[in-house]
């Protein structure tokens, strides 16, 4: 009988002794298993904070070559004013001096305010001086002075144009780019932050396992 009961306790301690390894080697894969999910997160962690530096970085340098084209482009506009206001302005000069001279025909409300006599030309071409080459017209094609400037103010008007039209277009492709890396961003952090927090649960429950 005492050898019996020997034998049933021994069965037992060995059973325990089997019972506690399995539970030690589910232990040993549980820390095992919180550990290799830790490192994930840390490495997802890592990454996102890259991101969040990189979308930042790109914010920054996007930003101060949005503040360089539109300072570009205002003095784009500015100087393309400027070129139309001279040149109508000199155009301005011209036609009155045309007009004065016989060069261009008067407006109605100009010839009501003062009349001059025609300018009379020699019959021989020939005979003509530089005295007269005023009277060539001034709005006459290709040579025309008056033309050709009112060509250079419309090209001006043009190039104010097409500068407004860039900083509109430049101005809505930064405001859509900053709009989707503030988005990305934040999506970043929230991340890191969520991932921070299970990361720190993972470690904890690791470490009350350890004990």
């Amino acid at each position: 009988d005492h050898k019996n009961w020997c034998d049933q306790e021994l069965s037992k301690t060995n059973m325990s002794i089997a019972d506690k390894e399995d539970k030690l080697e589910e232990l040993s894969v549980k820390i095992e298993d919180h550990t290799g999910t830790a490192a994930s997160l840390q490495e997802d962690i890592t990454k996102a904070n890259e991101m969040v530096a990189t979308i930042t970085a790109h914010m920054a340098e996007a930003t101060e070559i949005r503040e360089i084209g539109r300072k570009e482009n205002e003095l784009a506009v500015k100087d393309a004013q400027d070129a139309q206001t001279a040149v109508s302005n000199a155009i301005s000069v011209l036609k009155d001096f045309y007009k004065s001279s016989g060069g261009m025909e008067k407006e109605a409300y100009e010839l009501v305010q003062r009349s001059k006599a025609p300018v009379t030309l020699p019959d021989t071409p020939s005979t003509w001086d530089s005295e007269y080459t005023r009277v060539a017209d001034p709005a006459s094609q290709p040579e025309g002075i008056v033309t050709v400037l009112e060509k250079v103010s419309a090209d001006f008007a043009q190039m104010e144009s097409d500068t407004n039209a860039q900083e509109a277009s430049d101005q809505k492709a930064y405001d859509e780019d900053m709009k989707e890396c503030k988005i990305e961003k934040a999506r970043r952090i929230q991340e890191t932050e969520m991932k921070t927090q299970e990361r720190k649960r993972v470690l904890q429950k690791k470490a009350d396992m350890e004990k």
